[in-house]
């Protein structure tokens, strides 16, 4: 091929292509190979080292970001898990190391219920029921046990009186719809309750005796409690009543669900109050 037949312009085409790098001095890393960001331009990379510490140091930032965001929402869930759990006044300072336990029996009880949550074993469903006379910290054991699978376990609990559950429940009759769950959500229908009810992973049932007078109420505690039966959640009962006051109050439906796997401690101690 003769000289005519050679490309107008290739080297000067391919020089001006051509990468076009550079020694330049980094103040902490020292020397470094620079190259022009494209042919003519003035922008020039800058020292490699420093741009991976700059990105190691963005992905850190961005993750500590997100671990802030996590903790805020987390925190967020657990006020209104504890906003919707039942507790309240004197029930939110009741915990295992405010219980009085000065005898045997108190103390037996008292580590039986820390060990029924700690850790909460959902999967294996079964239940507690605390009987006894009333004074004796039935339910302040309850509370505490809520607080705790709240507060540690970080799941949802909660404890309702048998009167406050049927209460809820009655309200919920003229509502057919309700807002979207998110982090404040509260149930407010009567489906809502029984599912928020039936699917905590504790739910303390205190003061057996006082509510689910009719036939109706009765099969709405059977739906939550057959609910959490289904999903072999643990249960927790207290009542003053002997057993047969408990399934007098229950139904034999309920109350046939409830024994199933159900330890009973009962606290025969005098009365803490008026102390």
């Amino acid at each position: 091929m003769d000289a005519s037949s050679s490309p107008v312009g290739a080297p000067e085409a391919q020089a001006a292509t051509a990468a076009v790098s550079r020694q330049q001095l980094c103040d902490t890393h020292g020397e470094y190979e620079s190259f022009q960001r494209w042919p003519g331009s003035r922008l020039w990379t800058g020292c490699p080292a420093c741009e991976r510490e700059h990105a190691l140091q963005r992905q850190a930032e961005e993750a500590e970001q997100r671990r802030q965001e996590a903790e805020v929402h987390a925190e967020r869930v657990r006020a209104n898990r504890l906003k919707v759990s039942g507790l309240e006044g004197r029930m939110l300072r009741s915990g295992f190391d405010t219980f009085q336990a000065d005898t045997p029996e108190q103390r037996v009880v008292l580590e039986a219920c820390k060990s029924f949550v700690s850790p909460l074993a959902s999967e294996d469903g079964g239940g507690l029921w605390l009987m006894g006379l009333p004074g004796t910290g039935k339910t302040h054991l309850g509370s505490a046990m809520v607080s705790h699978v709240i507060n540690t376990e970080r799941k949802r609990a909660c404890i309702y009186s048998a009167r406050e559950l049927v209460r809820m429940l009655r309200a919920s009759w003229d509502r057919s719809s309700a807002p979207a769950e998110g982090a404040d959500w509260q149930p407010t229908t009567e489906d809502q309750i029984i599912d928020f009810v039936g699917t905590a992973g504790l739910f303390v049932l205190d003061e057996i005796g006082t509510g689910f007078n009719s036939s109706a109420e009765q099969t709405q505690l059977f739906d939550i409690i057959d609910l959490r039966y289904k999903h072999c959640l643990p249960t927790v009962l207290i009542s003053n009543l002997d057993v047969d006051g408990i399934r007098a109050a229950l139904g034999e439906r309920s109350f046939d669900r409830l024994r199933e796997g159900a330890r009973v401690l009962t606290c025969t101690w005098p009365s803490h109050r008026g102390r």
